[in-house]
């Protein structure tokens, strides 16, 4: 009985986990979709959130400020409890306003 009760304990916490961080990439995700609008080039910007939120992401530049701040917030809920990630990111293209009105990112220079 008692391994199943920690079994259990061990499941919940999982899922629980994993629904923490579905919250937060989609907290994430809400404020990308409603801040990647442009009319040019220049009004977008690179972000670089971090593990779990990604690598990169683009928003537009008069909205990187508000970006980078709740990346930062959402990583700390995410590292409340001794929570980490980490991975390696591939380089990223440059920023630039899609024929759709909407921030993009151009395929990464390789130098191949």
């Amino acid at each position: 009985m008692r391994a199943e009760v920690v079994l259990g304990v061990l499941s919940w916490l999982f899922v629980f986990g994993c629904a923490r961080e579905e919250g937060l990439q989609e907290d994430w995700q809400t404020f990308l979709s409603e801040h990647q609008t442009c009319a040019v080039d220049e009004d977008c910007a690179v972000v670089f959130p971090g593990c779990p939120l990604g690598c990169g992401d683009v928003v537009q530049s008069s909205a990187l400020d508000d970006a980078e701040a709740l990346a930062e917030t959402l990583l700390r809920r995410y590292e409340r409890g001794g929570r980490s990630c980490a991975y390696d990111c591939i380089q990223l293209g440059d920023p630039y306003c899609a024929d759709d009105g909407q921030c993009a990112l151009t395929e990464p220079d390789t130098g191949q």
